[in-house]
């Protein structure tokens, strides 16, 4: 009886093995966790929503893969840190910072769609929704491998091929690092420290980076289309907050730190 026990307890460890080496398994599993970490942390309906716009954010970044003929293997919601669009490396630095753009630019398009929402029938948590998606989406974009803004930041900086402006992305890194942990935004800062090893790493490498550049149009045009999408994310923060809509004053508390 006991062999029979033993046995039938292998072949479940067997199975649920193959289950989580299954992907979309592994991708359900992650949700669920995500979904049931934040519902503790905050509500079920907020939850939903952060899992929404993170959710909203990675098509972006997925629908630019997919223009480019780029293969994609989904997104994965990462619990209590926030999630990412799997695929192969891109082949150019503009595919690179384009890549990286869309998300906040379809994080942009959902905070004005609530943001409308909100206009017309008045309801605080269709507000809010904007706040917070214009918020994250905004984090999204700071200067700091591997958020979306350094992804950008480094494209343009390899694009310029010069070493003063390497530099001085290093040194901002840094910088930005440490505003981070002294204010309170850790886990920004652990991407950070992320980042900056990677630039590190690739020092030597930087003079013979392989991949096509963007010429000085494109370094012009794409410099202007992310300043302009982050300002564009914090007026909807301030504007919102301008309307005295209660909970929209965690967006400012934070864009103010």
């Amino acid at each position: 009886m006991q062999t029979n026990n033993r046995a039938r307890l292998g072949v479940i460890i067997g199975i649920a093995f193959k289950l989580f080496k299954s992907v979309k398994v592994l991708k359900v599993a992650l949700v669920a966790m995500a979904l049931s970490g934040w519902t503790i942390m905050l509500s079920f309906e907020f939850a939903v929503t952060l899992l929404a716009i993170l959710m909203f954010h990675e098509y972006g970044h997925m629908w630019a893969m997919k223009r480019f003929g780029i293969p994609t293997k989904g997104i994965y919601i990462i619990p209590f840190v926030g999630g990412i669009a799997v695929g192969d490396r891109p082949k150019t630095h503009w595919q690179e910072l384009y890549i990286a753009m869309m998300g906040p630019v379809f994080g942009l398009g959902m905070s004005v769609a609530f943001f409308i929402g909100f206009v017309l029938t008045g309801n605080h948590f269709v507000g809010l929704v904007a706040s917070v998606s214009a918020l994250i989406n905004l984090v999204n974009l700071l200067p700091i491998y591997p958020l979306d803004g350094g992804r950008v930041v480094k494209a343009l900086v390899y694009s310029g091929r010069s070493r003063f402006i390497y530099v001085g992305l290093v040194v901002i890194s840094g910088l930005l690092i440490f505003y981070s942990f002294t204010h309170g935004f850790a886990l920004i800062g652990f991407f950070g420290i992320m980042g900056l090893v990677d630039l590190l790493a690739d020092w030597k490498s930087f003079g013979e980076d392989p991949k096509p550049k963007l010429n000085t149009y494109g370094i012009v045009f794409s410099l202007i289309w992310y300043l302009l999408t982050a300002a564009a994310l914090i007026g909807m923060m301030v504007w919102i907050a301008a309307l005295d809509l209660p909970g929209s004053e965690l967006a400012m508390a934070i864009l103010n730190a």
